[in-house]
């Protein structure tokens, strides 16, 4: 985790994010969309105060279950604690 702070010093804000969830996310190709493909793309919501996983899921949901779509976040994001800042990756 020391290495992930010390590279987001290094460099600055603008790639902060992008680096850090690259650091803690792992691979990006695996998606939880409805046909369970894989993307070429990941999406991410960088966490804002009052933030929770089904805002989150209310927003970008779409078509796909409340539920179903949080559980996908818990899921993809290693369980179901955030923090504002923070990149939540989209299923």
């Amino acid at each position: 985790m020391a290495a992930a702070f010390l590279v987001l010093g290094l460099v600055g804000a603008a790639g902060a994010a992008e680096v850090a969830w690259s650091a803690l996310a792992g691979p990006t190709t695996a998606g939880a969309t409805s046909s369970d493909t894989p993307r070429s793309e990941v999406e991410i919501h960088v966490a804002r105060p009052g933030d929770t996983l089904w805002s989150i899921a209310d927003t970008h949901r779409g078509d796909v279950g409340q539920s179903s779509y949080v559980d996908a976040l818990v899921r993809i994001n290693g369980g179901a604690g955030i923090v504002a800042g923070q990149p939540v990756r989209l299923p």
